[in-house]
């Protein structure tokens, strides 16, 4: 039962150790993918808000790995402690197995005459007790065999595992090592955010009206998903977006619901530069910005997806933030924000991951970005409750 549990151990430790050095692989490639988006701000020299949002993201994905490093180390520790006391017990049963193997060696010394053996077996007083002796001195022989046998295997046991220790040491000063060259790189990124904040501090009236507008944008949204939802409630004897859908809506519907968690993204790749809800402004202080979805970072020419099987229900364009497709499945709404070159049109139905456009990169900051947000009926929800997080 021992060893069952130890191998059940070893098995869930090795098992939490591979999944931390996947999530570790996959937060480094998204740093690696906010590489190439501060490479398209910086082609123009002027210092924006979304080069301060990158790096944060960076900040937020070092801190990432550095919790995930030390997460590791933890495990490696409790593996080492485990290890020791494995190896204590080890060595504690070895220690019995050699004493009791010494004092068989001692009574096989002072009755070692095969004389007296046969003695032993030719005293007795009829056959079957001879047999029964014969069966004895034979079971003491092979005893004394499997004893040595024993030894052996413990002795090449205790030197396997601390082999095993010694490897898993070493994984733990590769791992510290890794932290410390992780936090130096998330001290270099504080760094470089703290002269990007300091250089757009002197535009706050900049700042400002791109709050404003931000505003605006988001009101004639949120007044257009209002239309929609009023529409369908008027259809509805309940008021109930829910009630006068078909059987086939109800079902894309239940669907999505079931796959909270597990919803494409709605673009192949990117990150997430600005969360839901409300948050500081990342530069001006005691300010605060309220976003009714998440805005996604991405690489010019970068296409927008449908994020489920669903209808178009509105397509419409807003000055200066372009396109804007809303896709129903059911009684959700998705709405994609900042398209051009649409695939799409009011009334068409579509497949999940289908192209419905092109992400817009500014000409003047080149950042690309999309602004995704999800309803369901009157009520806004945050995306990454939603969204895969693969």
């Amino acid at each position: 039962m021992g060893m069952a549990l130890c191998l059940n151990s070893t098995e869930a430790v090795a098992q939490k150790k591979k999944e931390l050095e996947e999530q570790k692989t996959r937060t480094q490639e998204e740093i690696e993918y906010t590489n190439q988006l501060l490479i398209e701000t910086q082609k123009n020299r002027k210092t924006t808000l979304q080069r301060v949002r990158i790096i944060n993201k960076r900040i937020q994905l070092r801190n990432q790995i550095i919790t995930n490093i030390e997460t590791e180390v933890g495990i490696i520790e409790e593996e080492i402690e485990q290890k020791n006391l494995l190896i204590s017990g080890m060595e504690k049963d070895l220690e019995t197995i050699k004493e009791q193997y010494a004092e068989m060696i001692i009574h096989a010394y002072w009755n070692r005459s095969k004389r007296d053996w046969m003695l032993f077996v030719m005293s007795s007083d009829n056959f079957n007790q001879a047999y029964r002796r014969m069966k004895y001195l034979q079971q003491i022989s092979s005893h004394r065999k499997t004893q040595a046998e024993s030894i052996n295997y413990m002795k090449n046991g205790i030197i396997l595992e601390i082999e095993n220790m010694e490897e898993i040491k070493t994984q733990k000063e590769n791992l510290l090592l890794e932290k410390i060259n992780e936090n130096y790189n998330l001290e270099r990124e504080k760094q470089g955010k703290n002269r990007v904040v300091s250089d757009l501090a002197r535009k706050e009236k900049e700042l400002k009206e791109d709050i404003r507008e931000k505003e605006r944008i988001a009101a004639k949204i949120g007044k257009e998903i209002a239309a929609i939802i009023a529409e369908e409630a008027r259809k509805a004897r309940s008021g109930n977006m829910y009630d006068q859908l078909t059987p086939e809506e109800k079902l894309i519907s239940d669907n999505f619901q079931e796959n909270r968690g597990k919803i494409p993204w709605p673009v192949e790749r990117g990150v997430i530069t600005e969360k839901f809800g409300v948050h500081p402004h990342p530069v001006l202080k005691q300010i605060t910005i309220d976003n009714d979805g998440v805005n996604i970072s991405t690489v010019k020419g970068a296409k927008a997806r449908a994020m489920f099987d669903g209808e178009v229900t509105k397509v419409f364009s807003i000055l200066g933030a372009n396109y804007t497709v809303i896709i129903r499945h059911g009684n959700f709404l998705t709405v994609y924000q900042n398209l051009v070159d649409l695939k799409v049109k009011q009334g068409d139905i579509v497949k999940v991951k289908d192209v419905i456009g092109t992400v817009h990169t500014d000409s003047e900051s080149n950042n690309t970005i999309l602004h995704m947000q999800i309803w369901k009926e009157r009520k806004i929800q945050n995306p990454e409750d939603w969204i895969s997080r693969k």
